[in-house]
């Protein structure tokens, strides 16, 4: 082919593609930071939206009404683990 080597295009082809992703990566557009205006409003929005849901909970739990307790069950002395008790405290080894 032309009297290139395929090791050369292949050299070449590779040298291409890297020049071309720096390229890429230097002209890449910034990204944008938000002004004081536009950050003051998306705060307004998420308050707004907080207010919302704080609502629906408190309407949601306004219309749940609460269910009668249970009285608290207790297990059969059976069932209750026996702890080994020590009579005497455990003293440290006289030297």
């Amino acid at each position: 082919m032309f009297g290139l080597s395929t090791g050369f295009l292949t050299v070449f082809a590779i040298v291409a593609f890297a020049v071309l992703a720096v390229a890429g990566m230097l002209l890449a557009p910034k990204p944008k930071r938000a002004e004081k205006w536009e950050k003051a409003e998306i705060m307004k929005k998420l308050l707004a939206l907080s207010e919302q849901e704080e609502g629906r909970r408190a309407a949601a739990a306004v219309k749940v009404r609460p269910q009668p307790a249970r009285p608290v069950t207790r297990p059969a002395a059976a069932n209750l683990k026996v702890t080994s008790k020590i009579a005497t405290p455990v003293r440290a080894k006289a030297r």
